[in-house]
């Protein structure tokens, strides 16, 4: 997931599709995909295609459900398998925490498109280096206490997945339980419970229910 969401970039992104839509040689050049909550994406489509998020969330899983990422409407999934220490092919699991519409398009033929029009593969570029940095902002926490790291974890899940009621005030969607802030943040689920009551003693945030108000933690 980005900080912020960039819709001037996500405007041209969708310009492309358009563009590529148009000029498709074939339907599965460029089609709609659809995801239901808690599926999964075919890993096989994910070597041979990118992908454009349009509405709904994907969660990044990297083994035993460890969560490393969160994937948003306006966000592009373009990635390659990579070959682990036995010279396996890996991937992460890419798996829907709320119903997802995601644009599929044929990595060849995005890529022999693009040759024609390289300003689309300097965009692709430009989302992918934006989602790098993002990944480089959010390691710092792995420097930090475990409390510190905690508060950072929350923090960003907030600006980047919840609503803005109020300045600097967000509150997380439902579909971020504490088993989800858990396993983002690297601490156990014993932890997370312990450490938002704290919070909410000391008013950080506000709990209720299933939904958290993160009033004033940055990071």
């Amino acid at each position: 997931m980005n900080l912020y969401k960039d819709t001037h970039l996500f405007g041209l992104v969708m310009n492309m599709v358009q563009d590529l839509e148009m000029n498709k040689l074939s339907s599965n050049d460029v089609k709609e995909l659809k995801l239901l909550r808690n599926e999964c994406l075919d890993k096989k489509l994910i070597k041979k295609n990118l992908f454009i998020i349009m509405t709904g969330v994907i969660q990044t899983e990297c083994g035993n459900g460890n969560i490393t990422d969160f994937i948003r409407e306006g966000e592009v999934l373009f990635v390659q398998p990579i070959r682990n220490d036995t010279q396996q092919e890996w991937l992460p699991e890419y798996k829907a925490i709320t119903s997802c519409k995601i644009i599929q398009v044929s990595k060849e033929f995005f890529l022999n498109f693009s040759s024609i029009k390289p300003s689309y593969m300097e965009l692709i570029l430009q989302m992918t280096a934006n989602k790098l940095m993002y990944v480089m902002n959010d390691s710092r926490k792995y420097d930090l206490s475990v409390e510190e790291r905690f508060d950072f974890s929350l923090a960003e899940l907030g600006h980047c997945l919840g609503e803005q009621v109020e300045d600097n005030s967000f509150v997380l969607p439902r579909y971020i339980n504490k088993n989800k802030i858990a396993s983002f943040s690297k601490t156990s689920r014993k932890y997370t419970a312990q450490r938002l009551q704290l919070l909410e003693k000391r008013g950080d945030i506000n709990a209720v229910g299933n939904n958290i108000l993160i009033s004033s933690i940055g990071f």
